[in-house]
């Protein structure tokens, strides 16, 4: 396969095909399938159709890709002459609606310098994954499940070992790195996962399902969901989306898309004990930022003016389980909007990877959490859902338009980033501490 050296000595190897849709057609399983694009920069290499993140205001954008329906593509990063070494697949975020795993924030030149060989992939995101009709399997995870078979099958060409697959993901992708740790489809297929900052959402059901599907079928009409141009199905999944939403509570995050009940997703995922029992990895490794919500909230008109009765009030709603076990959440000694995104980030992001270590750990895997606690300087961000993801990866200048990481000292951002590539690096190799 074409492929470029950078002056590290890291090889690239971008635009990787790994499947296709079946006879071409939306919402159809993907096909194994192999090829290679003609293309020079990763920013070159197509991700799935997608409007601009709702998070824009906080992270940028980056540099636009291409989109296309058909963008199974995976890249590869790993040093020149790798043989045998570790492999880090990575499973990028965007609340199931955005991103890819092409954008040159995943560059996987610096962590690859780390002694891995790294692939970043694509998948179904948005209205071409989670507005098809009901059906018995969560598209995603399918398309998911053969980028896993296609490593397996030829990393080793690239100098990795396929015994050694490290699967991570952030946000939603931690989601389903999450369910494919306990897929016995999957088993064998890693050998290791992390978490990070992993969103812990209940999949849509089939009546809410149905009615997103039905109130953007209507806003297509004549056209169907199956048949409309991928710019229009856009559009009348945010209007569906927006028509079917609920009242948003304070201190709550939404999230635009989700997966719909499928047989590939277990009822019980959340539910640790369970999870405890069914994982088919022995290492884990688990993060999150100190204020996830910070990122959700910093524009939020009701968040950034909430009183602190408002926020007694809304803790006096919660279960005791929902309370962070670290303050007394009555107490004044924090201004109110930091209150509840302390409260909320607990809720949403961080109870249940603390839950989980825990019972990973009583079972006798090697389970590592990190909480991560650098700072933006825009205001509200404070340590905030995808702060970590420019350091994880060492890419700062992929995320040169991005507010949140504006005015941070670049000599700081160097040395945090090497910490936390070599804390990755040193999981993924096997380690048994992280």
């Amino acid at each position: 396969m074409k492929s470029k050296i950078d002056q590290a000595g890291i090889r690239a190897v971008l635009g990787i095909r790994y499947a296709q849709l079946s006879n071409g057609e939306r919402f159809s399983a993907p096909v194994a399938v192999h090829g290679q694009l003609e293309v020079q920069r990763l920013a070159e290499v197509p991700v799935f159709p997608q409007l601009p993140s709702r998070l824009a205001s906080v992270m940028g954008t980056g540099r636009d890709n291409p989109q296309t329906e058909d963008s199974f593509f995976l890249n590869v990063w790993a040093p020149e002459g790798a043989v045998g070494l570790p492999v880090l697949v990575f499973v990028h975020g965007g609340a199931w609606t955005s991103g890819g795993g092409s954008n040159e924030w995943y560059d996987g030149s610096a962590l690859s310098a780390e002694n891995m060989v790294v692939v970043t992939l694509n998948y179904r995101i948005g209205p071409v994954a989670h507005l098809a009709a009901p059906g018995a399997l969560d598209l995603p995870l399918q398309d998911l499940a053969l980028a896993l078979q296609w490593v397996s099958e030829n990393i080793g060409a690239f100098g990795g070992d396929p015994d050694e697959v490290t699967l991570a993901g952030q946000s939603a992708g931690a989601w389903y790195v999450h369910l494919l740790s306990m897929d016995p489809g999957a088993k064998g297929l890693m050998r290791r996962v992390a978490l990070l900052s992993m969103a812990t959402r209940e999949p849509w059901s089939r009546g809410k399902l149905e009615t997103v599907r039905d109130a953007a079928a209507n806003r297509l009409h004549p056209r169907s969901l199956e048949n409309a141009e991928v710019g229009d199905l856009l559009k009348a999944g945010v209007g569906a989306l927006q028509e079917t939403a609920e009242r948003r509570g304070l201190g709550h995050a939404p999230s635009g898309y989700l997966p719909g009940l499928a047989e590939n997703i277990p009822e019980d995922f959340l539910r640790t004990e369970w999870c405890a029992q069914n994982v088919h990895v022995n290492d884990v490794l688990l993060s999150f930022t100190a204020q996830e919500t910070g990122t959700f909230f910093c524009e939020a008109s009701e968040e950034r003016s909430v009183t602190h009765e408002a926020v007694d009030a809304w803790v006096a709603t919660l279960d005791e389980a929902d309370l962070p076990p670290d303050m007394d959440l009555r107490c004044r000694s924090l201004e109110p909007y930091d209150r509840i995104v302390h409260i909320s980030s607990w809720v949403q992001f961080q109870r249940f990877p603390t839950e989980l270590d825990n019972a990973y750990s009583e079972r006798g895997l090697n389970s590592h959490l990190v909480r991560l606690a650098m700072r933006s300087l825009q205001p509200g961000v404070l340590s905030g859902h995808c702060l970590d993801l420019p350091y994880w990866f060492g890419t700062p200048n992929a995320w040169a338009d991005a507010p949140m990481l504006q005015g941070v000292d670049p000599e700081e951002f160097a040395i945090e980033s090497l910490r936390l590539r070599r804390l990755l690096a040193r999981f993924v190799q096997g380690h048994r501490s992280a």
